[in-house]
């Protein structure tokens, strides 16, 4: 049998030291996590600790987008080979590491969420005692072969992740359930009797009751845990809020801060940089939040209850004003970059109402 080179061996007793090290940060002395319902760690790779500060905060769904990367490379028999690897990070440039304005990825999937979440489940046989952790493996690379190295990979961590029996229709639940943007289609999947991953819902407008009723829907509605669409995708932005002084007023007022802001194009750049202009407009009262907002927001509520799924609109407003919109929806996702933040609100809501129950 040929042995490893000593370097490899060295390589990953350092790397499962560092895993131990960082998953023992987190556990602390007790070693139970505390979920946070219908709550999502957006981009969560780039937090200080991937994945880690995601649990500390109870984060019931957390992102990671994923690249695949193939590295060629000639055997000891000097046979043609590949490594593929599955890399977390935004962009391309992110992966090279040596781009300007880039930040360099922090690492693989495997070093970053999967190896730490084996690392919990192998000490305390879960990761969330009440609940299944849901983590967002969202592909930026082509669907096929980035799913096939991810179906492989998440084989080699069995009872961590939920499976799916694709015969008979059977969830087999663990305590992670990866889902993911895309899939390979019914053809493709019929190689497999079991997968280790499903996607989220995305089959039109979900305040269309058609849409509900097709088969986009329909043939996966049994392995759906989530559905996601972006916000201004089925809802008007131009209904989202009632301006309370001249529009003229507001692009005078904010010129130097949005020098191109005219009274035009005002309702188009209030989601602009993670609605940054909605958000001031909100803070010195020259706007407010119409009913209509609320009522699509517990529309959806609504929808995912009926039906049985988590709702999650990405490039919401990471706002308090938002998340006092949907922090008391159960079926409506709190998306966030900040999710310490949001624990910390979320913990401070819950006061709130206890103290005005009594």
């Amino acid at each position: 049998m040929m042995k490893k080179p000593l370097w490899v061996a060295v390589s990953f007793l350092l790397f499962a030291g560092v895993v131990w090290a960082q998953t023992s940060d987190v556990l602390g002395e007790d070693p139970t996590l505390s979920l946070t319902p219908a709550t999502h760690s957006h981009n969560d790779y780039y937090q200080p600790r991937p994945l880690l500060d995601a649990l500390d905060a109870g984060m019931a769904s957390i992102e990671a987008d994923i690249f695949y990367v193939e590295i060629p490379f000639v055997d000891a028999e000097e046979e043609s080979r590949a490594m593929r690897q599955l890399w977390i990070a935004h962009d391309w440039e992110e992966i090279e590491g040596n781009v300007l304005e880039f930040q360099r990825t922090k690492g693989t999937l495997r070093e970053l969420y999967l190896e730490p979440l084996w690392e919990i489940y192998q000490r305390t046989g879960t990761i969330y005692p009440d609940g299944t952790l849901l983590l967002h493996a969202d592909m930026k690379t082509a669907t096929e072969r980035t799913w096939r190295v991810l179906e492989n990979t998440l084989r080699n961590y069995p009872g961590l992740f939920t499976r799916y029996e694709l015969e008979t229709q059977t969830v087999i639940p663990g305590p992670v359930t990866v889902y993911t943007n895309d899939e390979p289609d019914a053809s493709f999947l019929s190689d497999y009797d079991v997968i280790h991953s499903t996607a989220d819902g995305r089959f039109g407008d979900i305040y269309d009751p058609s849409a509900w009723a097709s088969d986009a829907y329909q043939d996966r509605a049994w392995r759906m845990p989530i559905i996601s669409s972006n916000l201004q995708s089925y809802n008007d932005i131009t209904q989202m809020f009632e301006f309370l002084v001249p529009e003229e007023d507001i692009v005078e007022a904010y010129a130097d801060a949005y020098p191109d802001l005219t009274a035009e194009n005002l309702a188009e750049e209030l989601n602009r940089d993670n609605w940054a202009l909605a958000t001031d407009l909100l803070h010195d009262g020259s706007i407010r939040v119409t009913d209509y907002l609320r009522e699509r927001m517990v529309e959806a509520n609504r929808l995912g209850q009926t039906y049985g799924h988590l709702m999650r609109f990405w490039a919401p407003p990471d706002a308090k004003w938002f998340w006092d919109i949907v922090a008391p929806l159960p079926h409506v996702v709190l998306l966030t970059d900040h999710p310490g933040e949001v624990k910390i609100y979320l913990e401070n809501q819950a006061l709130l109402d206890e103290i005005s129950a009594r």
